[in-house]
Protein backbone atom coordinates (compact mmCIF):
# COMPACT_ATOMS: atom_id res chain seq x y z
CA UNK A 1 0.00 0.00 0.00
CA UNK A 2 1.28 3.47 -0.53
CA UNK A 3 1.18 6.00 1.95
CA UNK A 4 -1.90 7.72 1.45
CA UNK A 5 -3.68 4.47 1.03
CA UNK A 6 -2.07 2.84 4.40
CA UNK A 7 -3.01 5.44 6.42
CA UNK A 8 -6.38 5.53 5.74
CA UNK A 9 -6.60 1.25 6.10
CA UNK A 10 -4.78 1.96 9.11
CA UNK A 11 -7.29 4.82 10.54
CA UNK A 12 -10.23 2.37 9.55
CA UNK A 13 -8.66 -0.69 11.41
CA UNK A 14 -7.93 1.49 14.42
CA UNK A 15 -11.53 2.67 14.58
CA UNK A 16 -12.90 -0.94 14.08
CA UNK A 17 -10.67 -1.92 16.90
CA UNK A 18 -11.99 1.38 19.30
CA UNK A 19 -15.40 -0.33 18.81
CA UNK A 20 -14.81 -3.69 19.51
CA UNK A 21 -12.39 -2.42 22.55
CA UNK A 22 -14.80 -0.54 23.74
CA UNK A 23 -17.77 -2.89 23.58
CA UNK A 24 -15.41 -5.79 25.15
CA UNK A 25 -14.60 -3.32 28.23
CA UNK A 26 -17.96 -2.83 29.15
CA UNK A 27 -18.54 -6.92 28.58
CA UNK A 28 -15.31 -7.45 30.84
CA UNK A 29 -16.08 -4.88 33.90
CA UNK A 30 -19.87 -6.36 34.23
CA UNK A 31 -18.58 -9.26 34.79
CA UNK A 32 -15.42 -8.85 36.79
CA UNK A 33 -17.07 -6.20 39.19
CA UNK A 34 -19.71 -8.75 39.58
CA UNK A 35 -17.40 -11.10 41.30
CA UNK A 36 -17.12 -8.53 44.33
CA UNK A 37 -20.95 -9.61 45.28
CA UNK A 38 -20.70 -13.17 44.04
CA UNK A 39 -18.74 -14.37 46.76
CA UNK A 40 -15.51 -14.62 44.85
CA UNK A 41 -14.25 -10.68 45.69
CA UNK A 42 -11.28 -12.49 47.54
CA UNK A 43 -9.78 -14.11 43.89
CA UNK A 44 -7.10 -12.18 42.74
CA UNK A 45 -4.93 -12.95 40.12
CA UNK A 46 -4.76 -16.18 37.99
CA UNK A 47 -7.71 -17.52 40.37
CA UNK A 48 -9.96 -14.41 39.52
CA UNK A 49 -9.74 -15.25 36.01
CA UNK A 50 -9.99 -18.65 36.68
CA UNK A 51 -13.61 -17.77 38.11
CA UNK A 52 -14.12 -15.39 35.37
CA UNK A 53 -13.35 -18.05 32.89
CA UNK A 54 -16.44 -19.81 33.82
CA UNK A 55 -18.78 -16.77 32.49
CA UNK A 56 -19.92 -17.28 29.39
CA UNK A 57 -20.50 -13.10 29.18
CA UNK A 58 -16.93 -12.59 30.55
CA UNK A 59 -15.29 -15.43 27.51
CA UNK A 60 -17.71 -13.21 24.83
CA UNK A 61 -16.06 -9.85 26.00
CA UNK A 62 -12.36 -11.38 25.54
CA UNK A 63 -12.86 -13.33 22.22
CA UNK A 64 -13.89 -9.45 21.17
CA UNK A 65 -11.13 -7.77 22.66
CA UNK A 66 -8.71 -10.49 20.78
CA UNK A 67 -10.19 -9.40 17.45
CA UNK A 68 -9.82 -5.99 18.40
CA UNK A 69 -6.12 -6.15 19.20
CA UNK A 70 -6.02 -7.99 16.15
CA UNK A 71 -7.31 -5.38 14.15
CA UNK A 72 -5.17 -2.82 16.17
CA UNK A 73 -1.99 -4.98 14.30
CA UNK A 74 -3.50 -4.86 11.45
CA UNK A 75 -3.53 -0.67 11.70
CA UNK A 76 -0.18 -1.02 13.41
CA UNK A 77 1.54 -2.11 10.53
CA UNK A 78 0.18 0.23 8.23
CA UNK A 79 0.38 3.35 10.85
CA UNK A 80 2.64 4.72 13.31
CA UNK A 81 1.44 4.79 16.77
CA UNK A 82 0.71 8.36 16.67
CA UNK A 83 -2.01 7.51 14.41
CA UNK A 84 -3.51 4.18 15.28
CA UNK A 85 -3.26 4.68 19.16
CA UNK A 86 -5.51 7.90 19.70
CA UNK A 87 -8.25 6.56 17.29
CA UNK A 88 -7.90 3.02 19.49
CA UNK A 89 -8.39 5.37 22.91
CA UNK A 90 -11.76 6.56 21.60
CA UNK A 91 -13.29 2.92 22.52
CA UNK A 92 -14.92 5.39 25.29
CA UNK A 93 -17.38 6.70 22.41
CA UNK A 94 -18.25 2.95 21.69
CA UNK A 95 -18.36 2.28 25.44
CA UNK A 96 -20.80 5.08 26.89
CA UNK A 97 -24.01 4.32 24.43
CA UNK A 98 -23.72 0.49 25.72
CA UNK A 99 -23.16 1.51 28.98
CA UNK A 100 -26.14 3.63 29.27
CA UNK A 101 -28.58 1.28 27.18
CA UNK A 102 -27.37 -1.90 29.75
CA UNK A 103 -28.28 0.03 32.86
CA UNK A 104 -31.55 2.17 30.84
CA UNK A 105 -29.27 5.19 32.20
CA UNK A 106 -30.37 7.66 29.75
CA UNK A 107 -27.49 9.68 28.15
CA UNK A 108 -27.39 13.81 29.13
CA UNK A 109 -26.13 16.55 28.06
CA UNK A 110 -22.81 16.50 29.74
CA UNK A 111 -21.92 13.01 28.38
CA UNK A 112 -22.85 13.96 25.48
CA UNK A 113 -20.48 17.00 25.49
CA UNK A 114 -17.81 14.74 26.99
CA UNK A 115 -17.87 12.33 23.95
CA UNK A 116 -17.59 15.14 21.44
CA UNK A 117 -14.64 16.39 23.23
CA UNK A 118 -13.22 13.40 23.13
CA UNK A 119 -13.82 13.07 19.13
CA UNK A 120 -13.31 16.93 18.52
CA UNK A 121 -9.76 16.73 20.64
CA UNK A 122 -8.52 13.08 19.07
CA UNK A 123 -9.69 14.59 15.88
CA UNK A 124 -7.60 17.62 16.23
CA UNK A 125 -4.58 15.75 17.36
CA UNK A 126 -4.90 13.65 13.88
CA UNK A 127 -5.01 16.45 11.65
CA UNK A 128 -1.96 18.68 13.14
CA UNK A 129 -0.32 14.95 13.04
CA UNK A 130 2.91 14.88 10.30
CA UNK A 131 2.25 11.94 7.70
CA UNK A 132 6.00 10.41 8.38
CA UNK A 133 5.71 7.28 10.43
CA UNK A 134 9.18 6.63 11.11
CA UNK A 135 11.27 3.88 11.14
CA UNK A 136 10.23 0.06 12.10
CA UNK A 137 13.21 -0.98 14.06
CA UNK A 138 14.52 0.40 16.96
CA UNK A 139 17.89 -0.85 18.46
CA UNK A 140 18.03 -2.74 22.07
CA UNK A 141 19.22 0.30 23.77
CA UNK A 142 15.80 2.01 23.21
CA UNK A 143 13.70 -1.29 23.98
CA UNK A 144 15.81 -1.77 27.19
CA UNK A 145 15.05 1.81 28.12
CA UNK A 146 11.16 1.75 27.58
CA UNK A 147 11.08 -1.78 29.21
CA UNK A 148 12.55 -0.56 32.54
CA UNK A 149 10.74 2.81 32.34
CA UNK A 150 7.52 0.87 32.22
CA UNK A 151 8.08 -1.70 34.57
CA UNK A 152 9.25 0.43 37.21
CA UNK A 153 6.23 2.63 36.96
CA UNK A 154 4.22 0.01 36.73
CA UNK A 155 5.52 -1.92 39.67
CA UNK A 156 5.29 1.65 41.89
CA UNK A 157 1.82 1.90 40.22
CA UNK A 158 0.98 -1.95 41.51
CA UNK A 159 2.41 -1.38 44.98
CA UNK A 160 0.11 1.71 45.29
CA UNK A 161 -2.77 -0.52 44.52
CA UNK A 162 -2.36 -3.35 46.36
CA UNK A 163 -2.08 -1.01 49.92
CA UNK A 164 -5.45 0.95 48.70
CA UNK A 165 -8.85 0.43 48.75
CA UNK A 166 -11.51 0.20 46.42
CA UNK A 167 -10.84 3.56 44.44
CA UNK A 168 -7.82 4.04 44.89
CA UNK A 169 -6.49 0.32 43.85
CA UNK A 170 -8.57 0.15 40.92
CA UNK A 171 -7.22 3.65 39.83
CA UNK A 172 -3.58 2.45 40.97
CA UNK A 173 -4.20 -0.93 38.65
CA UNK A 174 -5.23 1.09 36.07
CA UNK A 175 -2.61 2.93 35.59
CA UNK A 176 -0.10 0.12 35.64
CA UNK A 177 -3.02 -1.65 32.72
CA UNK A 178 -2.37 1.43 30.56
CA UNK A 179 1.23 1.66 30.78
CA UNK A 180 1.28 -1.92 30.39
CA UNK A 181 -1.07 -1.22 26.78
CA UNK A 182 1.09 1.52 25.59
CA UNK A 183 3.95 -0.59 25.48
CA UNK A 184 2.16 -3.37 24.23
CA UNK A 185 1.40 -1.04 21.61
CA UNK A 186 4.83 -0.46 20.42
CA UNK A 187 6.33 -3.68 20.30
CA UNK A 188 2.99 -5.04 18.55
CA UNK A 189 4.19 -2.10 16.09
CA UNK A 190 7.24 -3.92 15.92
CA UNK A 191 6.33 -7.12 15.29
CA UNK A 192 3.70 -6.56 12.83
CA UNK A 193 6.11 -4.70 10.63
CA UNK A 194 8.33 -7.96 10.96
CA UNK A 195 5.55 -10.45 10.34
CA UNK A 196 5.05 -8.05 6.89
CA UNK A 197 8.89 -8.54 6.31
CA UNK A 198 9.75 -11.89 7.03
CA UNK A 199 6.54 -14.04 7.35
CA UNK A 200 5.33 -16.14 10.18
CA UNK A 201 7.19 -18.60 10.80
CA UNK A 202 10.58 -16.38 10.58
CA UNK A 203 9.18 -13.91 13.28
CA UNK A 204 8.76 -16.76 15.86
CA UNK A 205 12.86 -16.34 15.89
CA UNK A 206 12.60 -13.12 17.03
CA UNK A 207 11.61 -11.08 20.62
CA UNK A 208 8.74 -9.60 19.70
CA UNK A 209 5.93 -12.49 20.22
CA UNK A 210 6.85 -13.65 23.23
CA UNK A 211 6.91 -11.01 24.61
CA UNK A 212 3.55 -9.97 23.71
CA UNK A 213 2.04 -13.08 25.32
CA UNK A 214 3.57 -11.79 28.71
CA UNK A 215 2.53 -8.14 28.04
CA UNK A 216 -0.81 -9.93 26.78
CA UNK A 217 -1.29 -11.91 30.31
CA UNK A 218 0.08 -8.92 32.33
CA UNK A 219 -2.79 -6.69 30.61
CA UNK A 220 -5.23 -9.00 30.77
CA UNK A 221 -4.27 -9.41 34.92
CA UNK A 222 -4.05 -6.05 35.61
CA UNK A 223 -7.62 -4.75 33.82
CA UNK A 224 -9.65 -6.95 35.09
CA UNK A 225 -8.37 -6.62 38.50
CA UNK A 226 -8.80 -2.99 38.21
CA UNK A 227 -12.49 -4.20 36.94
CA UNK A 228 -13.00 -5.75 39.71
CA UNK A 229 -11.33 -3.32 42.12
CA UNK A 230 -14.65 -0.33 41.28
CA UNK A 231 -16.62 1.13 38.97
CA UNK A 232 -15.75 1.41 35.36
CA UNK A 233 -15.35 5.39 36.05
CA UNK A 234 -12.18 4.48 38.33
CA UNK A 235 -10.28 2.41 35.96
CA UNK A 236 -11.15 2.49 31.76
CA UNK A 237 -11.06 6.26 31.63
CA UNK A 238 -7.41 5.76 33.12
CA UNK A 239 -6.26 3.81 30.77
CA UNK A 240 -7.73 5.29 27.91
CA UNK A 241 -5.99 8.44 28.98
CA UNK A 242 -2.63 6.79 29.54
CA UNK A 243 -2.27 3.91 27.16
CA UNK A 244 -2.44 6.86 24.02
CA UNK A 245 -0.15 8.96 25.96
CA UNK A 246 2.62 6.27 26.65
CA UNK A 247 2.14 5.30 23.29
CA UNK A 248 2.75 8.21 21.42
CA UNK A 249 5.62 8.93 23.58
CA UNK A 250 7.05 5.53 23.07
CA UNK A 251 6.33 6.12 19.69
CA UNK A 252 8.27 9.27 19.44
CA UNK A 253 11.55 7.16 21.38
CA UNK A 254 11.74 3.87 19.72
CA UNK A 255 10.44 4.66 16.60
CA UNK A 256 11.13 8.42 15.95
CA UNK A 257 7.74 9.09 15.46
CA UNK A 258 7.55 13.40 15.03
CA UNK A 259 4.47 15.20 16.14
CA UNK A 260 4.10 18.62 14.63
CA UNK A 261 6.76 20.02 12.94
CA UNK A 262 6.06 23.56 14.46
CA UNK A 263 5.88 25.23 17.56
CA UNK A 264 1.67 26.83 16.25
CA UNK A 265 0.84 23.07 15.59
CA UNK A 266 2.41 21.35 18.25
CA UNK A 267 0.68 23.70 20.46
CA UNK A 268 -2.61 23.05 18.65
CA UNK A 269 -1.94 19.40 18.33
CA UNK A 270 -1.34 19.50 22.07
CA UNK A 271 -4.33 21.54 23.05
CA UNK A 272 -6.50 18.82 20.98
CA UNK A 273 -4.73 16.34 23.78
CA UNK A 274 -5.86 18.06 26.28
CA UNK A 275 -9.63 18.50 25.11
CA UNK A 276 -9.77 14.72 24.64
CA UNK A 277 -8.67 14.06 28.17
CA UNK A 278 -11.06 16.68 29.44
CA UNK A 279 -13.68 15.08 27.59
CA UNK A 280 -12.56 12.05 28.96
CA UNK A 281 -12.48 12.87 32.80
CA UNK A 282 -15.93 14.69 32.03
CA UNK A 283 -17.47 11.00 31.33
CA UNK A 284 -16.45 10.02 34.82
CA UNK A 285 -19.57 10.48 36.62
CA UNK A 286 -21.77 8.76 33.52
CA UNK A 287 -20.10 5.39 34.56
CA UNK A 288 -20.20 5.69 38.33
CA UNK A 289 -24.03 6.70 37.66
CA UNK A 290 -24.71 4.26 35.29
CA UNK A 291 -23.24 1.33 37.45
CA UNK A 292 -25.36 2.66 40.18
CA UNK A 293 -28.62 2.33 37.85
CA UNK A 294 -27.05 -1.38 36.75
CA UNK A 295 -26.74 -2.55 40.43
CA UNK A 296 -29.96 -0.67 41.27
CA UNK A 297 -32.00 -2.59 38.54
CA UNK A 298 -30.39 -5.94 39.06
CA UNK A 299 -31.00 -5.15 42.85
CA UNK A 300 -34.79 -5.00 41.81
CA UNK A 301 -34.87 -7.82 39.37
CA UNK A 302 -33.56 -10.04 42.38
CA UNK A 303 -36.03 -8.89 44.87
CA UNK A 304 -39.97 -10.53 44.68
CA UNK A 305 -42.69 -8.33 44.31
CA UNK A 306 -45.70 -8.23 45.70
CA UNK A 307 -47.83 -10.60 43.75
CA UNK A 308 -44.80 -12.85 43.34
CA UNK A 309 -44.47 -13.32 47.07
CA UNK A 310 -48.14 -13.77 47.20
CA UNK A 311 -48.08 -16.58 44.62
CA UNK A 312 -44.74 -17.98 47.03
CA UNK A 313 -47.10 -17.84 50.48
CA UNK A 314 -49.85 -19.63 48.61
CA UNK A 315 -47.97 -22.22 47.30
CA UNK A 316 -46.52 -23.37 50.93
CA UNK A 317 -50.17 -23.34 52.94
CA UNK A 318 -51.72 -26.45 52.89
CA UNK A 319 -54.74 -26.99 50.37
Amino acid sequence: MNGVVGTAFAALAALAAAGSFGVSAVLQHRQAHATAGSGADGARGFRLLAHLARNPVWLGGILLAAAAYGLQGLALAYGPLALVAPIVATDLLFAVPLAAWWSRRPMRPRDLTGCALVAAGVGTFLATSPPASGRSAAPPRDWLLAFGAVALAGMAAVAVGLAGRDAVRAGALAVAAGLIFGLTAAVTLSATRLLRDVGPAAVLAHWQPWVLIVHGLAGLLLSQSAYQAGQLTASLPIIDTLEPISAVVLGAVIFQERLASSSLMLAVQLAGAAVAVAGIAMLRPFFAEAARAADARQAAERVPGPETRQRAEAGTRPG
